[in-house]
């Protein structure tokens, strides 16, 4: 849960269990009943009040393990997809690149060969008498 979740969920319960207290003792102190009796009354309530409480927190401690938990999972589960897209991503680059590599390699022996031969055939048009260098 977010904190702002947090905070009306907290804000929720401490309404419910002021509501209730007060409405134990307005109820109690307004009933026709002796000291003794209203005292063992408010003591009564009291204790089931707490009870309560201490259950719908423990029942709301469960439930928050649990959408933690989840929450978790899901988030390792969508690093793990990441981690696989980004590994397969990579592969394909990698031979992306070896293809360009090697059709640039081929490009650049089309280009060797095309000057080798317009070397040549520039020497035997002008004679051999040419200061042009031989590439090998």
């Amino acid at each position: 849960m977010g904190e702002r979740g947090n905070g009306y969920f907290q804000g929720f319960l401490t309404g419910v269990l002021f509501g209730s207290l007060v409405g134990a003792v307005v109820a109690l102190l307004f009933a026709p009943k002796s000291g003794r009796e209203l005292r063992a009354d408010i003591r009564r309530r009291s204790e089931e009040l707490y009870t309560k409480v201490r259950e719908l927190l423990e029942e709301t401690s469960a439930e928050a393990t649990e959408v933690l938990n989840e929450a978790r999972q899901r988030a390792q589960a969508v690093v793990q997809s990441a981690q696989e897209q980004a590994t397969a991503l990579l592969k394909d680059a990698e031979r992306t690149i070896q293809e360009a590599r090697g059709r640039l390699s081929s490009t650049t022996e089309h280009f060797r060969e095309a000057a080798q031969a317009s070397s040549e055939a520039l020497r035997s048009e002008i004679g051999g008498t040419s200061s042009i260098p031989k590439t090998e």
